[in-house]
């Protein structure tokens, strides 16, 4: 067992902490970029030249969260997304042959209103973390389709 499966909290090491770095995902659309989207959330995965490092950065905007409460549960449910699919993701970096390494900016694109779930907070919460696994799953397809078995780029 890897010590990401072991952990259960979210270490510095797995966090993009630095404004720039979240810039340089938003603005950058090149070969090295790729975009996923679900329900309510989107993610926007670049690669860099860290071999093996695995990042993930969350952001919530007031627009689509207006309460800080809010915020901070949606929050808390994308890095627990992520803390869980890290393993995975860097399993499959590691396996691209590529000395790589990859950003991935997790953003709430949807007002979480419009979940249509305003009073039932528990049944809003499970809907919310079951749509961050779901981007999870599309950026871990996303990469294995970028990365022949063979380690060259598809």
């Amino acid at each position: 067992m890897s010590p990401l499966e072991k952990r259960f909290g979210f270490p510095r090491s797995l966090r993009i902490v630095e404004t720039s770095s979240f810039g340089a995902i938003a603005r950058t659309r090149n070969e090295k970029t790729f975009r996923v989207h679900s329900t309510f959330f989107s993610a926007g995965c670049m690669e860099n030249d860290a071999v093996g490092r695995l990042r993930f950065g969350v952001t919530v905007g007031k627009r689509n969260a207006h309460r800080s409460v809010d915020r901070a549960t949606v929050k808390r449910i994308l890095r627990e997304a992520a803390r869980q699919n890290a393993a995975s993701l860097k399993a499959l970096l590691d396996d691209s042959g590529k000395p790589l390494g990859l950003d991935v900016s997790l953003r709430l694109k949807a007002p979480i209103a419009s979940a249509g779930l305003a009073s039932a907070h528990t049944a809003r919460k499970l809907l919310l973390a079951q749509d961050a696994k779901k981007l999870l799953e599309l950026v871990a397809q996303r990469m294995r389709g970028r990365y022949k078995s063979d380690g060259g780029l598809a």
